[in-house]
């Protein structure tokens, strides 16, 4: 139980919904877009994954609900650092095609423990496609996504794997416009992602529903400010084939997010990700910075 929680807390960035561009809006044909962006956090709390017994002040017992924002147990502490590398590229005006390749740099420690479990390197890999089915009177993309699970798992008590051991299938809705006059855009996307069971340990994570919503400004012409929410709502998982409520994984974030643009189509891109809510999650903030960049095909490769 206590590994299978360990594993939980260093999924948080692998399992949180995740956008390349913005929203809807698909890379322009004969144009690759890449980013990498770096996320850092560092907690001594978490949203609890089940109802905790507790005394009240009457002297009997009673019980805290599952999701509440309490410190880890014995004075335990969450690192983590990721790297997120991610391209587009579009084959028509309307149609792309993304990957995914995420690294991490995790541990966990309390008062319980010796030496503290820490993994790193490169997880699970994602690859994406995305159809935009109308721009009038507003873009509806339809984007579909798998991943593949090409990171390292070790079952191995004290050990926090960096890849999850099975596959992932994404199916999302996207729908923006821009609010022009204004220098405003709109952005919702709304995903289900179905999580198929890591035959390994037998274990099947809960099948999840993702939301994102933004909305960004600029008031100069090379300033963007936007202010984003994120979440990821998962049903109850299934261990050795019994539903177990323990594997629920719940998240909301706040996420008010600068960016500026370097010249040409460089722009460097700032976030503070805000916990606001979950389950079965570290609590906190995230820092995020970002650089993305975007290229004729034909001028990215010389021959």
């Amino acid at each position: 139980m206590k590994q299978q929680r360990i594993t939980t807390f260093c999924l948080f960035v692998l399992l949180t919904p995740t956008l390349a561009l913005a929203g809807a809006w698909t890379t322009p044909r004969g144009t690759l877009w890449a980013k990498a962006s770096w996320f850092q956090q560092s907690t001594d709390e978490w949203y609890t994954d089940a109802d905790q017994p507790i005394l009240l002040p009457d002297n009997t017992l009673g019980s805290r609900a599952a999701g509440s924002r309490q410190p880890y147990r014995f004075n335990g502490s969450y690192e983590s650092t990721a790297v997120f590398l991610e391209g587009y590229y579009g084959i028509t005006d309307a149609i792309d095609v993304g990957l995914q390749v995420p690294w991490f740099d995790q541990s966990f420690d309390d008062d319980t423990r010796i030496d503290s479990p820490a993994e790193s390197g490169f997880s699970d890999t994602r690859v994406f496609a995305r159809w935009r089915l109308f721009d009038k009177p507003f873009l509806l993309t339809l984007k579909g996504g798998v991943k593949i699970p090409t990171g390292e798992f070790k079952n191995e008590d004290g050990l926090i794997p960096v890849g999850e051991g099975q596959w992932d299938y994404d199916i999302v809705v996207q729908a923006g416009r821009s609010l022009w006059p204004l220098p405003a855009y709109a952005n919702v996307d709304v995903g289900y992602r179905v999580r198929t069971e890591n035959t390994e340990i037998l274990r099947e994570p809960g099948d999840e529903w993702l939301v994102n919503a933004e909305v960004g400004y600029n008031p100069l012409p090379r300033l963007q400010l936007a202010l984003k929410l994120d979440g990821l709502y998962g049903k109850a998982g299934r261990s050795f084939g019994l539903r177990t409520e323990s594997l629920t994984k719940r998240i909301t974030y706040l996420a008010p997010t600068a960016s500026w643009r370097l010249g040409g189509d460089t722009i460097i891109e700032a976030a503070l990700r805000i916990s606001t809510g979950g389950r079965n999650f570290p609590a906190g903030n995230q820092i995020i910075f970002g650089l993305s960049t975007s290229v004729s095909a034909s001028d990215a490769v010389p021959w």
